[in-house]
């Protein structure tokens, strides 16, 4: 009915059964009439069932239309037709006059009953056709209502990739205030607000599209209790989630509340062997936008049955040829059939008779007359859950199939067994692994899998009657006898039929063990490579050490002597020696002391390699200011302007710390030696990351950029020896130190502008 309200066809329907009334009160007492009393004859029952149906139908439908008298009248008769139905000699002449006083009584109702009003214009009429509901909108937004708006808004990322527009509220005011510009798709919101009444509304009657104006709302909680849960039903919501949120739950249930694609109105099949009637039941359950068919003689039900494919069967007892409860047995026989719910709309009072309908099929009994609010509901409700059951068989069923070509296409073996050990079921992998076939398999249980000898076999048995996991190796046995090694895992689960089952999973893990083996050997291999060439090298450090320390002696030896002799020379020649020869001796003997002190750095850093360096808290201000104390003792002639910056401490060698910044300050104050304003600052400043850059910057005579690279290196000098003092192996140490300790060491340098050495120490952060 598209457009016709329920009440105007309520009101059209009880005028044209008025105006049909009359006639079936006639054609009932006609019937009464012919009743012969005294025989049992075939045709005298026949016409007894055949009045007593049209009483029923009578009693039945007279209160439907809104005729209570008629329906309580004709119950009167139903009751003494049914009481004596194939009794002898009925009806009697005390039968007659009951029944008589019936009929008076039924007509008196029935003139009593005559509505005034004409019957409308616009006479709805019972059609078949499908109600067009009204989509939903296209808007896919959705209101998230939460206190924690940081915990919201993660939960908005994660579904916007389900297409939908969020907006975050963290009061219900706020997004009541957003609902009046835009009207949400849906609702999340934390269960907090489930009181606030701009959040919480009648409960629906179940998860489905918003109607009435309703936006659908969706609750989220802490709590997994039944209070909770209920808390939430009672808000009206559509769904609860619990924390954490599952957010393809979620998803899913936002797919169906806020789905743009129309539903399909739900099918109605109306077995009722009353036309009238089946057709008021049509219009109703057609005004409640759901589409239905009509079947008036249930030998006729099949085609309908299998070409309609109802959501729903609302069916009547008394009907000819089969009543309803045969009729419910045969459609239950029919497996394609057997969810479909099936509703009994039906004048029979006797409860023995409305248990045996439930027993034979039946899901509800409602009995006449039927009030349309009271069809229409429980025509939604059980097509709605019909509608759910066929949708999670389907997930269900999608789920399964899945399973089984995973389990199917798998490397992996994969037994189903009981928790005996029974193996129901094996699939090709575990075949291929066994080389058996599923038959062998099976008659060889899990206990003729695994080797019998293998500890581990005890707990993987325990852990399966205990309902636990297992996970471990086993060492497993193949058809031919031979053992080869195995990952297991396994779990239990209930099987659709109630019964415990175990699945377990198993690898052959054969070519990973002898990998495994092979890695050990080459490690073992490996450490005792790593072992000899250890000793090789410690026997060549110490070897090169006490090379080092007897050339240093044995070069000593002609450095004293030649010395010795030059100053013995001198002095025999006092008198007769030139300035020229003088000359030439006092070169001889400072080149000696060249080469003496270059003998000592080079063992000084030799020494440096060999020393054990121990990591501890230092103060690098404190050494710095301390260094640069000494340096101003040493000359107290110059006045050199210092400044050390706070300085973060670190985790170094102290004695190795102490002899980089004397290197490092030691060259500061020797290359500004020409200067009367000279300048040395130490500080430090912010690397990449956490690392921290400590400097020695003065404002000396500098170096060229171009030999950068010769800095760092033994003996290599960017001045004249005449100009400053040195060996030139102090920054060589200096690297060696700053490596020891992770670190790296470089400098910027302007020619007459000073210099800057830069080094950083592992560990060191601000």
């Amino acid at each position: 009915m598209p457009t016709t309200s329920l009440a105007l066809y309520m009101q059209t329907q009880r005028a044209l059964y008025a105006a049909g009334l009359p006639e079936k009160i006639s054609a009932l007492e006609a019937a009464l009439r012919q009743l012969d009393g005294g025989t049992d004859e075939p045709d005298s029952q026949e016409a007894t069932l055949s009045v007593l149906a049209q009483a029923h139908k009578l009693a039945g439908s007279g209160g439907t239309f809104g005729f209570p008298a008629v329906s309580e009248a004709a119950a009167t008769i139903e009751k003494i037709l049914s009481k004596n139905a194939g009794v002898p000699g009925f009806p009697g002449t005390d039968d007659r006059l009951m029944l008589e006083a019936g009929l008076q009584a039924l007509k008196a109702a029935a003139a009593a009953d005559q509505p005034a009003a004409e019957i409308p214009a616009a006479t709805p009429t019972a059609s078949n056709d499908a109600v067009e509901p009204q989509p939903a909108g296209p808007a896919r937004l959705l209101h998230i209502i939460d206190p924690d708006e940081v915990a919201a808004g993660q939960l908005a990322d994660q579904l916007s990739h389900g297409g939908y527009q969020i907006r975050v509220f963290t009061q219900p005011a706020a997004a009541d205030l957003a609902a009046q510009q835009e009207t949400p798709a849906a609702i999340l919101a934390d269960i907090t607000f489930a009181a606030d009444p701009l959040v919480a509304r009648p409960v629906l009657a179940a998860p489905g599209p918003a109607t009435e104006g309703r936006t659908p709302l969706l609750l989220m909680g802490a709590g997994a209790d039944f209070q909770s849960r209920l808390a939430a039903v009672r808000a009206g919501a559509a769904g609860y989630f619990p924390h954490p949120v599952d957010v393809r739950g979620i998803t899913a249930l936002l797919g169906q509340l806020t789905s743009a694609e129309p539903t399909q109105p739900y099918r109605v099949l109306i077995i009722e062997d009353d036309e009238a009637l089946a057709s008021f039941y049509a219009g109703v359950l057609q005004s409640a936008g759901m589409q239905t068919c009509i079947v008036t003689e249930p030998c006729q039900v099949m085609g309908p049955l299998v070409d309609f494919q109802p959501d729903l069967i609302t069916c009547d007892i008394h009907m000819p040829q089969c009543n309803g409860i045969e009729l419910a047995t045969l459609i239950r026989q029919q497996s394609e059939f057997v969810r479909v719910p099936i509703i009994f709309l039906s004048a029979e009072t006797s409860l023995d008779q409305q248990a045996q309908a439930l027993r034979q099929g039946g899901d509800d009994f409602i009995t006449k007359p039927v009030s349309p609010e009271t069809l229409a509901s429980a025509a939604q409700s059980r097509a709605r859950r019909h509608r759910s059951l066929l949708a999670a068989e389907d997930t269900l069923r999608i789920s399964e199939e899945r399973f089984r070509l995973v389990v199917e296409t798998s490397l992996d073996g994969f037994l189903q067994s009981l928790p005996d050990g029974t193996v129901v079921a094996a699939n090709q992998a575990a075949c291929t692994m066994f080389g058996m076939s599923e038959q062998q398999i099976r008659a060889a249980g899990i206990a003729g899998l695994v080797d019998s000898t293998d500890p581990r076999m005890v707990g993987l048995m325990m852990q399966a009657s205990r309902s636990a996991r297992f996970r471990g190796e086993l060492v497993c046995v193949r058809g031919d006898g031979t053992r080869f090694p195995a990952e297991a895992s396994s779990s239990q689960h209930v099987n659709s039929d109630g019964d415990v089952q175990v699945s377990v999973i198993l690898r052959d893990i054969t070519e990973r063990k002898l990998a495994e083996q092979q890695i050990l050997q080459l490690n073992a291999e490996l450490e005792t490579r790593v072992e000899k060439r250890t000793a090789e090298l410690t026997a060549a450090t110490l070897e090169l050490q006490a090379f080092s320390q007897a050339l240093a002696h044995d070069l000593r030896q002609p450095y004293i002597a030649i010395n010795g002799m030059t100053r013995l020379l001198e002095k025999e020649m006092a008198a007769g020696i030139s300035e020229r020869g003088r000359h030439y001796l006092q070169r001889i003997r400072a080149g000696v002391s060249q080469m003496n002190e270059r003998t000592d750095s080079l063992l000084a850093l030799a020494q440096l390699s060999r020393t054990q360096s121990r990591r501890e808290q230092v103060d690098l201000g404190a050494m710095a200011s301390a260094v640069l104390k000494s340096l101003q003792q040493q000359h107290p002639e110059r006045l050199v302007a210092t400044r050390v910056q706070a300085l973060p401490p670190v985790q170094a060698d102290a004695g190795l710390a102490l002899h980089l910044l004397n290197i490092l300050l030691g060259n500061a104050w020797k290359f500004t030696s020409t200067r009367t304003d000279a300048e040395i600052t130490v500080g430090c400043e912010p690397g990449t990351g956490d690392e921290m850059i400590f400097f020695v910057r003065d404002n000396g005579v500098g170096f060229d950029m171009t030999y950068a690279d010769k800095l760092f290196t033994a003996f290599q000098r960017l001045h004249a020896p005449g100009e400053f003092a040195g060996a030139g192996i102090g920054l060589a140490t200096a690297r060696r130190i700053v490596t020891r300790h992770g670190g790296r060491i470089w400098a910027t340098s302007t020619p007459g502008q000073g210099a800057c050495f830069y080094f950083t120490l592992a560990g060191a952060k601000p």
